[in-house]
């Protein structure tokens, strides 16, 4: 087995780079280890709409992508360790997971973690998860990967992945919401850098010796285009959650004091509002309802349409909590 150790954290090059060479090197058995600067990672069939907090998500800057497997939404930092298999598999069915998560547990119990088996997919540590994985099979290879949480900053990854205080009606994959913990807390030796963690786990997973390999200048090149041409574009990330509905009940106070409440229904179809429905103070508000349809969900392109409405300055409502009420 081969193995690629990472130096880009850019999350978007990594996952085209697990892409890449999953349908391109076909020759052998890898393994990667990567990292990735803050984002959030969604899998395949997800709705992102229910999966993170779009005003808290858009404020920080963090980068979110959408992955090439299945499975939950999951929050990524320096201090989180991924890691993925790509070998040869029979038939098109998912592989056993056991065949990837019972090395990965071996050594972890070897570095003196109580790592276990939870569920299908997840490692634990008692009844809090440190990974989650997932998988993709095509033409007798699979590609199995897994998240670490070494010492991950777990405040942040809560704030992020809130969901809306709204109704979401879709036939989208949820997450399944977990208590976590990291990795480093259960250590007896909690000077054990990030570094020096991935070094001895690979030793662990790998006693027989270790091959790296590098990616060649060509190879570097074909997955930034994959990166700049699918992973990194907004309809991928964004456009491809199924369709939904969403609807919400507000009741917001107007700068003069007066409580007006607001009742929203959408329907988002591809990441952008398709159709649009705003009842303010009982009437339907056609102003509100042509300015939105045909908008990109999200908190900003919201906030930005209704602040050029005349709806907002005779209602005399503040612009962030009237965009609250479509979110």
């Amino acid at each position: 087995m081969k193995v690629f150790d990472s130096t880009n954290t850019d999350v978007y090059f990594n996952l085209a780079m697990e892409e890449y060479l999953f349908k391109n090197c076909v020759d052998t058995e890898y393994l990667l280890l990567w990292k990735n600067h803050n984002s959030i990672v969604l899998g395949k069939h997800q709705n992102i709409f229910e999966e993170i907090n779009l005003k808290a998500v858009e404020e920080s800057g963090i980068q979110v992508a959408r992955r090439n497997t299945g499975g939950g939404t999951v929050f990524h930092d320096e201090q989180n360790l991924n890691y993925s298999f790509i070998c040869n598999s029979e038939g098109d069915g998912f592989a056993d997971y056991e065949q990837f998560l019972i090395p990965v547990i071996k050594a972890l119990n070897e570095m003196g973690i109580p790592a276990v088996k939870r569920r299908t997919s997840d490692i634990a540590i008692g009844e809090q998860k440190i990974s989650g994985s997932a998988q993709t099979v095509k033409k007798g290879r699979v590609l199995h990967h897994g998240t670490l949480l070494y010492n991950s900053d777990l405040s942040l990854l809560k704030n992020l992945l809130k969901t809306t205080t709204g109704k979401i009606t879709s036939k989208s994959v949820k997450s399944v919401r977990s208590d976590v913990t990291n990795i480093k807390k259960h250590m007896t030796d909690q000077s054990m850098t990030m570094a020096a963690f991935k070094d001895t786990l690979l030793e662990k997973l790998l006693p027989d010796g270790i091959e790296k390999v590098r990616l060649t200048e060509e190879d570097i090149q074909s997955i930034q285009a994959l990166a700049d041409e699918k992973y990194s574009q907004w309809e991928w990330n964004y456009g491809q959650s199924p369709k939904f509905s969403f609807e919400k009940e507000s009741l917001v106070l107007s700068i003069n004091g007066i409580k007006m409440p607001i009742d929203v229904k959408l329907e988002i179809i591809k990441g952008k509002i398709a159709k649009a429905e705003a009842i303010v103070d009982g009437l339907a508000n056609a102003e509100l309802e042509e300015t939105l349809t045909g908008v990109r969900y999200g908190y900003r392109e919201i906030l930005h349409k209704l602040d050029e409405t005349q709806f907002n300055k005779t209602a005399q409502i503040k612009i962030d909590n009237l965009t609250n009420c479509f979110l």
